[in-house]
């Protein structure tokens, strides 16, 4: 009787070990499917923003004139969850950047960075996990 309930023991540790194991890799994909979501948007971002530069000769104010002026469409749901930025320097894109926001499943304050002239990518899900 005892070594079946020291084998049961054991097997219902393991089944535990497994299964926690298995939700943290569910977890990391999770992560790593919203961050490429929002690395597209990014690239997007990018590309939009030299269109815009080529077409008008400078940059738009905001996000919000880029998408008025047709060159951007970002998903309602990236924008309830993320707030885009963008930085420039003279005639180029520097840096496109994404932070969450408090209705983003990991909470507020991650950060998403494609640095565009270096071509580099940094943050949640790429270089850092929640």
């Amino acid at each position: 009787m005892r070594r079946y309930l020291i084998s049961f023991i054991l097997l219902a540790a393991l089944t535990v070990s497994l299964m926690q194991g298995c939700a943290g890799t569910r977890k990391a994909e999770q992560v790593k499917l919203r961050a490429q979501r929002v690395q597209a948007t990014l690239t997007d971002i990018a590309e939009a923003l030299e269109k815009y530069q080529q077409d008008k000769g400078y940059f738009p104010k905001g996000m919000a004139t880029l998408r008025n002026a047709r060159y951007l469409s970002i998903m309602p749901d990236l924008e309830r969850e993320w707030k885009f930025e963008y930085f420039t320097d003279g005639g180029n894109v520097m840096m496109v950047e994404a932070v969450s926001r408090s209705s983003m499943p990991d909470g507020s304050g991650h950060r998403i960075t494609y640095r565009v002239p270096s071509d580099v990518w940094e943050g949640y899900g790429i270089t850092e996990f929640p």
